[in-house]
């Protein structure tokens, strides 16, 4: 094997999409909820970066809406990706960009999820 190779099981792609998350405290039942960046994403789970504090710890469970870019899947709808997550790192916030890391890993495979627009946009 080679030293300088990644031993990840699926390729990851690098992205920025906006993420949304959603995750309740397993003690208290308290709801958290924050957004941030998404900056890579694989089969097994995504990196995204927040510029609040994210009050979240290894092994927490939070439900993912990601952002695409893809066309709409109908003609009033808005295409997200939904995915059920555990957090298995945090980064604390680095010099060069001020934000939070957090590394989740999917605990299923990731769903498309069709919003009508008239939920996202108030015209």
């Amino acid at each position: 094997m080679e030293p300088d190779k990644e031993r990840r099981r699926f390729q990851r792609l690098l992205v920025t999409l906006p993420v949304e998350y959603t995750a309740c405290h397993p003690e208290s039942g308290k709801i958290h909820q924050g957004q941030g960046i998404l900056k890579d994403f694989s089969l097994s789970g995504v990196f995204f970066l927040s510029l609040e504090p994210v009050p979240l710890q290894p092994g927490d469970t939070l439900t993912l809406k990601i952002s695409t870019l893809l066309p709409p899947l109908g003609r009033h709808d808005v295409p997200f990706i939904q995915a059920h997550a555990e957090v298995v790192r945090l980064e604390k916030p680095s010099l060069e960009n001020g934000c939070h890391g957090v590394a989740v890993s999917f605990l299923d495979f990731p769903c498309f999820l069709n919003l009508p627009n008239s939920l996202n946009n108030h015209n």
